[in-house]
Formats: C-alpha cells, structure tokens, sequence
C-alpha cells in the first residue's frame, strides 16, 4: 500500500503541475492554424501574440519564450497585453505529474531521479503540444525541437542509471562501464524505430499523416524505448487504437466524415505517456 510519503509526492507534484501546465497553456495562443494550399510550400507562421500579431521569440534550446516573466504574467512584449493561459492544459499538467508521482513512487524517485525528470518533462510537454495539435492541427518547432534537446539526456542518463543499480559494477570497475552505456541504446532504437515508422506511414499516404506526427514520433520512441520495445509497440498500438474509437464515434454521431482530418498527436502523447504510467504503475506496486 502506498505510504504516507508517496502521498505527499503525488500532492506536491499536483501542485507543481498545476503551475507548470499554467505557463505552459500559454503557449497555446500562440500559434495560428497553416492551412497551405496543396501547390504551396510556405512555411507556417511563427509564434505570434494573438492581440497584435508580433512575433514572440522562443528558446533555442528550451521549449520556453524568451520573454522574461512571459511565464508568469503572459504579456506580450509588443502590446503588454496579456496572453491568456489555458485551464485545460493547467488541470491535464496537475494530473499527469500526479501519475507520475503515484507511478514511480518515492522508492523509484530516489532509485532512479532522472526517470521522474524525464517522465515530468514529457508530461510539461506533451500537453501543450497536444492542446496546440487539437487547436490548430500543429505541432510546432518552437516546441519540438527544443524538448528534444531536453528530454534525449534525461531519458538516457536515467538509461544508464537504471543499468548501473541493476548491475552492481566489479570490484576495481569503473562507476559506468561499457555495458552501462549500452542501455541507452534502447531509448536510441526506440526514437530512431518510431521516427521510422511515421516517416514511412507520411511518405506513402501524406494525407493520412502529418509531418508534425512524424517530428514527434522520435520523442515518443525516445520514452517508449527506455521501457523496452513492449512498450514502444503498446504506446504505438494504444495511439492507432483509441484515435480508430474516436474517429468512429465521431462519423458515429455525423460530427465528422470518413474525410475528416484528426489530429494524431495528441493520441500519440497521450497512448505512450498511458503505456509508461501504467507499466511504471505495475513495477511499483509488484514491489510492494
């Protein structure tokens, strides 16, 4: 049974969720729908203030604007209006980093800290790329490419730590040895497989799967990885599966047509963050 200290870990990782997921949902605003026609190659618009159209600088290397207090106070550093943030994405931030507190636990917090990291970090993620993906059909750079640069180092040193605790090193051995470092290579297969594999799904039919798909398939597989290839093929399967569901409800109800177009990406994020917290889920409570 979980204890009073896991509790406290799920309460206070709520609490920060909720406060990440308040700046974060003000990233949504941001970014306006590219709907190109099909003889076009413009690039889709950078992210702007919704108010007055200026450009809003992100982060290079953090998926973040690089406005100071942006986070906090959301104004914009043209108008000084005030960018809203999104309740949604507050309540998805506070409730998902609460699973991953009830996932892993305090004993899997202490015995592998950047698992957690990483875990929370796609979460942060996640859902605003979601929230953007289901607002305007993107799945933005600004974003994307910056929580590569974050999550590829989390995910693997949390690789090779959980490598090391497994497998005590011989007496004299180096702290890391070789076959430490060869537990990142799941990660590795797992973003490179996927990334893969939604490459090949657009480069065969691009109207069934869209290039944003295919930017945060590696991200995916990058967390998938680090629980094995089970878990890459039950967050992939989770995705096509409840996205099918919808889409069926959907052309159920006439709400949308067999031609109308879903965004993928947030079944993406949302069937491998379930594959990893109940996977994690498990692992915990079998331990108990």
């Amino acid at each position: 049974m979980p204890g009073i200290a896991d509790a406290a870990l799920v309460l206070v990782l709520g609490a920060a969720g909720a406060a990440a997921g308040a700046c974060a949902g003000r990233l949504v605003p941001l970014f306006a729908r590219h709907d190109p026609a099909s003889d076009e190659d413009t690039p889709p618009p950078p992210p702007a203030c919704p108010h007055c159209g200026a450009a809003v600088p992100f982060l290079p290397w953090l998926p973040a604007v690089r406005v100071r207090g942006f986070a906090r106070s959301g104004h914009c550093p043209s108008c000084a209006q005030a960018v809203p943030t999104s309740a949604a994405v507050a309540a998805a931030t506070a409730l998902l980093f609460a699973a991953c507190g009830a996932a892993v636990g305090v004993a899997g917090a202490e015995h592998n800290p950047l698992w957690l990291a990483a875990l929370l970090f796609f979460a942060a993620v996640g859902v605003p790329l979601a929230a953007v993906d289901i607002r305007v059909q993107r799945l933005p750079n600004a974003i994307v490419g910056p929580a590569y640069l974050v999550a590829v180092p989390l995910v693997l040193g949390a690789a090779v730590l959980e490598r090391a605790a497994r497998v005590p090193a011989a007496p004299g051995a180096p702290a890391l040895a070789g076959a430490d470092l060869l537990a990142a290579a799941e990660p590795l297969g797992g973003m490179a497989g996927l990334a893969a594999l939604y490459w090949l799904l657009w480069f065969v039919y691009p109207a069934g799967m869209g290039w944003g798909d295919v930017k945060i398939a590696g991200l995916v597989g990058l967390h998938l990885g680090w629980a094995g290839p089970g878990a890459v093929v039950a967050g992939t399967l989770a995705a096509f599966v409840a996205s099918a569901v919808y889409g069926l409800a959907l052309v159920a109800l006439r709400r949308a047509t067999r031609r109308t177009r879903i965004p993928f990406g947030p079944f993406m994020i949302g069937g491998a963050l379930a594959a990893l917290l109940v996977g994690d889920l498990a692992v915990a409570t079998a331990a108990v």
